[in-house]
């Protein structure tokens, strides 16, 4: 998260100039300033005032894949409009909702206006863009191909967030319903099974097996529904909090590769998003080295992130991409193949790309008939479940005589 510094300094004219900007430590705000013809003459003081504060705050300003797709997009049309690229960048900040981004395009703008690179500005901000698309942007200049790049990455990043949208529905829905569900059939054990607890307590008589089990779990839930919540809280923040020591996580991405069909959908969305990665890389110059271990930081799952990094490690020694691959059980036979034909024929990066679109589809048929499938066991479970506790309140009904006696 970028900081906002108060400064005071002066110009070229010796003018004297005072402000605030928003910058990642005061080493680069003073850097930006002296490309604008600014020295800093007093100490930069962090602006900590509220509304710069409410301006900053992480969650509304944080950059999405999204927002860098919609900004390449753009950057790519103006740049392919024949627009110059600090002119272009500026009338970009102008249509950016997100200001984090809207002050890094200025930044970047200010930067490259002074004779910087483009490459170099967005390296400023790494968090943000990533290796990936600075490593592409870099090759670009060396070879005098930013236009061809930037569309190459529009097409990369729009095939990344439709990929991830798409994996993200197939395990969010299900989660989704099934919260909803367990609300609304907890809110009838809470709410409503009391009401009848009350009136059969006066009707005196013992209640059906089913019945008394219903009213059980009703009492429990009320006498403890609290502990409940606060244990799942807890237990939610605990496992984010454990995701984040690398052994705990790649056990639990082991888990979900080894999940049925989840994993296989995991799997396949993560080779897409590999052989897509590398591809892209490939085909812009950038050496294959540099792309594995690049391909390896942008994989979610730690498994497969493993598994690439010692690829490259063997690559790095001499041996064959292919025959790297086919060291790993987890890279399917399809991907190691095409790899192999790429390096015969030199167009490793034109298999890959297939190799992608192939699992990519793969990843789209497999989530419509995830969807398909879930859908119907959802209904049958949640009904089941409350056909279950209506059956049990109602059941008493029918032995009223017995209940009265």
């Amino acid at each position: 998260m970028m900081a906002i510094y108060k400064y005071v300094g002066r110009d070229v004219l010796d003018r004297r100039k005072r402000g605030v900007i928003e910058a990642d430590n005061p080493e680069i705000a003073r850097e930006i300033l002296l490309g604008r013809g600014v020295v800093v003459i007093e100490k930069l003081t962090e602006d900590r005032s509220i509304l710069n504060k409410e301006l900053s705050v992480p969650f509304l300003n944080r950059v999405s894949l999204k927002d860098i797709l919609v900004f390449t997009r753009q950057l790519y049309a103006m740049v392919h409009a024949g627009i110059p690229l600090v002119q272009a960048l500026r009338i970009i900040k102008e249509q950016i909702p997100n200001k984090t981004l809207k002050n890094i395009a200025e930044e970047m703008a200010s930067f490259i206006e002074e004779g910087g690179r483009f490459s170099t500005a967005l390296s400023r901000h790494k968090s943000v863009f990533g290796d990936l698309y600075i490593s592409m942007i870099k090759a670009a200049e060396e070879a005098g191909t930013l236009e061809e790049t930037l569309k190459r990455l529009s097409e990369y990043l729009e095939k990344v967030e439709k990929l991830r949208g798409k994996i993200k529905s197939a395990m969010f829905y299900p989660i989704f319903v099934l919260i909803v569900a367990s609300i609304i059939i907890t809110g009838i054990l809470v709410f409503i099974i009391p009401t009848f607890q009350q009136l059969y307590a006066d009707l005196g008589g013992e209640l059906p097996a089913l019945t008394q089990l219903v009213i059980n779990v009703s009492n429990f839930l009320r006498d403890y529904i609290g502990w409940f919540i606060l244990f799942l809280v807890i237990a939610t923040v605990g496992l984010i909090q454990a995701r984040r020591i690398p052994k705990f996580k790649y056990l639990t991405d082991y888990a979900l590769l080894k999940m049925p069909i989840l994993g296989e959908l995991i799997l396949k969305g993560s080779i897409a998003n590999f052989a897509r990665t590398l591809s892209s890389m490939i085909s812009s110059g950038i050496n294959i080295l540099d792309a594995l271990q690049i391909s390896a930081e942008t994989s979610n799952n730690e498994v497969i992130k493993e598994a690439i990094l010692d690829v490259k490690s063997q690559v790095e020694k001499g041996v064959n991409l292919s025959t790297a691959l086919s060291k790993h059980p987890i890279f399917p036979p399809m991907l190691i193949n095409m790899v192999a034909i790429g390096e015969q024929a030199g167009n490793l990066d034109e298999m890959l790309s297939k190799v992608a679109d192939f699992y990519e589809e793969e990843v789209d048929r497999t989530v419509d008939g995830l969807t398909s499938l879930i859908e119907p066991l959802m209904i049958v479970f949640i009904g089941g479940i409350i056909g279950i506790i209506i059956v049990a309140m109602y059941l008493p009904i029918f032995k009223i005589g017995e209940l009265i006696k």
